[in-house]
């Protein structure tokens, strides 16, 4: 899937597949989460939301829209454990 860079303190690249609804989300941390049946709206949301605040509030939009919503898979496991917690169940 092809991922758009963005601006963000805590994740690299977002993806989007219209035909699949699937999310990916590559972190700065090299993990890669795919989330199913989003939405293309929470996709538009959670891309407009990057870059507007580079603070510990960079995943606010995620955590309120998509973590714990949609069924996910874990592409790549991350390097480094940075987001682990915010992942984490």
């Amino acid at each position: 899937m092809d991922r758009e860079i963005v601006i963000s303190v805590s994740v690299r690249a977002i993806g989007y597949d219209k035909e699949t609804c699937t999310l990916e989300i590559e972190f700065c941390d090299s993990s890669i989460y795919q989330f199913f049946e989003v939405p293309e709206e929470v996709y538009t949301g959670f891309l407009a939301s990057m870059g507007l605040n580079l603070e510990k509030t960079d995943l606010k939009y995620f955590s309120k829209h998509i973590k714990g919503q949609y069924k996910q898979k874990t592409v790549r496991r991350p390097r480094l454990n940075l987001f682990k917690s915010i992942l984490d169940n």
